[in-house]
């Protein structure tokens, strides 16, 4: 009876010490993903942070009062999530709720600064894709990589480059309000012999356009 009892008391602490080894093995296994989900919280956190630097030295991006007081939130709430030495479950799930909640309205708005930054441009080079079809579309594709928020820098880098490349091309057509208004016309199929007066025709000879321009008959397929 005696080696019995002792043959079931050393089972009964088999299974604890295996329950034990179990639970710390899952144990182990939660945590390391916690910390995985930490660390990659920390790098979305740190791209963030240099895209909105850049984009603020560079393209005057301002984010408004309220995201800027959510994403200080956000930082110390960032710091708590391992202030017991190890990523804690629930406080990793705020961060990262938050973190998308603010990536979503600094979409919203960089949405508004990118159209203030390109709208103008835009429609110029719309206006003069006909006299430099390839150059243009490189920089529209260009200045487009900005179009929705990223933390991917490159992507600012090339918009910042293509604005600066596009703005330089606009200029060394010397364009008036009277030129503009002629080309859209021209993209149009609007222009008419009206519209072709001392200095809308001295620009086409000085640009050597004169040859390429073609005007046709309102209602009819003749060009001239």
């Amino acid at each position: 009876m005696g080696m019995l009892i002792d043959v079931l008391s050393k089972k009964i602490k088999d299974m604890k010490d295996l329950r034990q080894h179990e639970d710390r093995r899952d144990n182990k296994v939660a945590q390391d993903a916690l910390d995985r989900r930490f660390k990659e919280l920390t790098i979305q956190i740190h791209s963030l942070m240099a895209a909105l630097q850049y984009t603020k030295e560079n393209m005057q991006f301002q984010l408004s009062d309220l995201v800027l007081s959510d994403l200080e939130n956000l930082l110390i709430e960032h710091k708590d999530v391992v202030q017991s030495g190890f990523a804690e479950k629930d406080a990793i799930n705020q961060a990262e709720n938050d973190f998308k909640d603010i990536q979503q309205r600094i979409k919203k708005e960089w949405s508004k600064q990118y159209s203030a930054l390109t709208s103008a441009t835009i429609s110029t080079l719309q206006v003069i894709s006909g006299i430099d079809s390839e150059h243009v579309s490189e920089c529209m594709e260009g200045i487009a990589k900005g179009s929705a928020w990223t933390t991917s820098i490159g992507d600012f880098k090339t918009m910042v480059n293509s604005l600066s490349e596009a703005k330089t091309l606009i200029s060394g057509l010397g364009l008036d309000s009277q030129i503009i208004a002629f080309l859209q016309k021209m993209n149009t199929g609007k222009a008419t012999v009206m519209d072709l007066d001392d200095n809308v025709l001295r620009w086409l000879k000085e640009e050597s356009l004169d040859k390429r321009v073609k005007l046709s008959f309102a209602g009819g397929s003749r060009k001239y």
